[in-house]
């Protein structure tokens, strides 16, 4: 793991209420910063940088209709270099977002997502749409496909810093989690990124939206009522076959002044300055694809209404969407908002949130007085993935509650640490519970 080292007992972990409490997913998801740790960052040279600034999320606080998630903007996971002569470093944002708690569908037309952050993810990181905030020949209408143009810009956990405010445009997994990575910086600036792909398992719910669905990872059920197995979610945006760029996915024919470049053209990039001329191949421009009814498993959001193993019930949810050689496919979250948006986390960084309602705050104590005397139980790290150490002090029965609360794993307790394997069980939250007297329990988040 390439970090800095982390306390076992003030490890980030997942904001909770206790075993008995309401399931409150868009209060539970998120990574808390509970042991002040800060972000980091590196140099060109190799260095490792502490930007000073306390990452993931800060402070969690709600209303009956919201939740306010207070964070800087700074990830747990290493950042930079940015190879393309990106300038600028991660720095604190003081990012303020509002999130409805009870999302609703929107009835008229889709809300687009635009420039700047149109989600965030659970460690208080944005994420933006496709857009590089650049069009051909600034005619506003073949616009710039971020991941294509600003490829070699991205760190190992694919984000990047705009004027400071880090951010992702695709899934943040590690570029070499690919096949055939598309980027070599992971082999001399390595990092952790936000999790691990896990093609076995549902992946884990990764940020919210501004209209308050949540955004999961690549790989789900195959049927939406959580049947049929895991498969990877295939958007049904598609390349579209033109050689020419005289028209648009819909037919519009376009005027001449309104053209873009020929396919496989060289067309010379706005930034950096001084960039090198390449090739506009197809995917170059968002206006290179085009939705395709049922192509996919997703639809024009990409998103889709399913069981998922946070929400048994259901919920409508978007996926970021992968290849089959794990390499960021459009429109890699989404393009339109399927509810109704809260635009007051639109307008840069920071956006224009204001809390004008009485709120509370969440809480949760800090994981070394989680337990009994001071000792335990505790669970870490946090989340887990292959090995899960649970630490308490007393003999006795302590089972691993799944959402459902069935026991998955169960341990007698006679020591002050064991391991627990739960490599096989499915991404989401989870409780460590033992009984000493009163029952009490401890959250555990699995992410594969």
């Amino acid at each position: 793991m390439i970090m800095k080292g982390i306390s076992w007992l003030c490890a980030a972990v997942l904001l909770v209420w206790g075993a008995s409490a309401k399931a409150q997913v868009e209060l539970e998801y998120w990574l808390y910063n509970l042991d002040g740790e800060t972000g980091q960052y590196y140099t060109n040279g190799g260095g490792i940088v502490d930007t000073g600034v306390e990452c993931d999320v800060e402070l969690v606080q709600y209303s009956e209709g919201f939740v306010y998630v207070h964070c800087a903007g700074i990830p747990r996971y290493l950042t930079a270099p940015f190879p393309d002569g990106n300038p600028s470093i991660p720095t604190d944002q003081d990012h303020l977002f509002k999130i409805p708690r009870n999302p609703e569908f929107n009835p008229g037309n889709p809300t687009m997502t635009g420039l700047g952050h149109i989600a965030v993810l659970i460690n208080g990181v944005p994420i933006f749409n496709a857009m590089d905030a650049f069009s051909y020949n600034n005619s506003d209408v073949w616009h710039q496909n971020a991941v294509f143009f600003e490829n070699d810009g991205f760190d190992c956990a694919k984000g990047h810093p705009a004027m400071g405010a880090y951010h992702h445009h695709q899934l943040p997994i590690r570029f070499d989690s690919a096949a055939e990575s598309q980027n070599d910086v992971c082999a001399d600036f390595p990092s952790d990124a936000l999790f691990a792909l896990n093609a076995s398992q549902h992946s884990p719910l990764i940020g919210w939206a501004w209209d308050g669905f949540p955004i999961y990872g690549p790989f789900a059920y195959a049927e939406t009522d959580g049947t049929g197995g895991i498969v990877r979610m295939g958007s049904s945006y598609q390349l579209r076959e033109i050689t020419v760029r005289e028209t648009l996915a819909d037919g519009t024919d376009l005027a001449p002044w309104q053209f873009g470049p020929d396919v496989g053209e060289m067309v010379t990039p706005a930034i950096p300055p001084g960039a090198s001329p390449v090739p506009a191949d197809l995917g170059a421009y968002m206006e290179d694809y085009e939705y395709i009814l049922l192509s996919g498993h997703l639809d024009e959001y990409n998103g889709r209404l399913a069981v998922t193993p946070e929400f048994p019930n259901g919920t409508y949810a978007y996926y970021a969407t992968i290849d089959a050689d794990y390499n960021s496919a459009y429109p890699y979250f989404f393009p339109f908002y399927r509810g109704v948006v809260e635009t007051d986390n639109f307008g840069g960084p920071g956006g224009g949130v204001v809390i004008d309602e009485e709120v509370q705050t969440y809480v949760i104590s800090d994981v070394a007085n989680l337990g009994f005397d001071g000792q335990g139980p505790v669970a870490f790290p946090q989340p887990a993935s292959a090995m899960l150490t649970v630490a308490y002090d007393f003999v006795g029965r302590a089972d691993l509650i799944d959402a459902q609360g069935r026991a998955v794993r169960s341990e007698e307790a006679a020591s002050w640490a064991a391991g627990v394997d739960v490599s096989s069980l499915p991404s989401g939250l989870y409780f460590w519970r033992v009984e000493k007297g009163n029952a009490q329990a401890v959250p555990v988040v699995i992410a594969h």
